[in-house]
């Protein structure tokens, strides 16, 4: 597929919560399937940078750099064969960057203010973002070691990180869109943080999930990042 937007996403914090089939399935595009890890279904809040996007091959005069938090869980198409994602609400800086996602992805943003600290030293890295809800700052922190973790075909990260594909909800339509990039380095998580409104962002039962320890907490480096337009299936 032809690239629509490239961007490069960088320092990705991901904590993965367990959750339940039946709460996800309200969420299910048309022709896809919830898509299990070793029979757990997996909902993961994923906080980056975003910065120096095109679009067409144009650069965008504005909205360099900016941070994102979203919402995502782990799904297939009917046959299997393509592990992708559906992004339950995404979090950005700016109203119009997310009237930008909804036109040309259909995605559900909204625009909160937001921050981010990142700082690394010789043995550790502290990654830091946070979005404003009542006027209360939410925020995602973790502390990661230096060298990138060795995974294996059988763990959670590689599961997670093994997405390349994406699926919206649109009503009763569904869009898909491929998503390249190289294959990003995971960095174990030496602690973890969060803080979140949960009800006030993504609604009912979501903080009952999100009380809970997370089964993964993980840091991404990220790459450039090459989007395609969507198709309707």
């Amino acid at each position: 597929m032809k690239s629509l937007l490239t961007a490069y996403w960088t320092n990705l914090i991901v904590a993965t919560f367990e959750t339940e089939k039946k709460f996800l399935e309200k969420f299910l595009p048309n022709k896809t399937e919830l898509n299990d890890w070793n029979g757990k279904y997996l909902m993961s809040l994923v906080g980056f940078m975003f910065s120096k996007p095109s679009l067409w091959g144009i650069p965008s005069p504005i909205y360099r750099q900016f941070e994102e938090v979203n919402l995502r869980f782990y799904v297939k198409n009917k046959d299997g064969a393509r592990k992708a994602v559906v992004f339950i609400k995404e979090i950005a800086p700016s109203y119009p960057i997310g009237l930008i996602a909804k036109y040309l992805y259909h995605e559900n943003f909204i625009a909160l203010p937001m921050k981010h600290s990142d700082q690394i030293n010789a043995q550790k890295r502290n990654t830091e973002y946070y979005w404003k809800v009542n006027d209360s700052w939410n925020f995602l922190k973790m502390e990661t070691a230096l060298p990138p973790a060795l995974t294996s075909a059988d763990k959670v990260e590689t599961f997670i990180a093994d997405h390349y594909w994406g699926y919206t909800k649109s009503g009763n339509k569904t869009f898909e869109f491929e998503i390249q990039h190289r294959p990003w380095n995971i960095y174990p998580s030496l602690s973890f943080e969060m803080n979140i409104y949960a009800k006030e962002i993504y609604g009912e039962g979501f903080a009952e999930y999100f009380s809970q320890k997370p089964i993964s907490t993980f840091l991404m480096d990220g790459s450039l990042t090459k989007v395609s337009s969507p198709v309707l299936l």
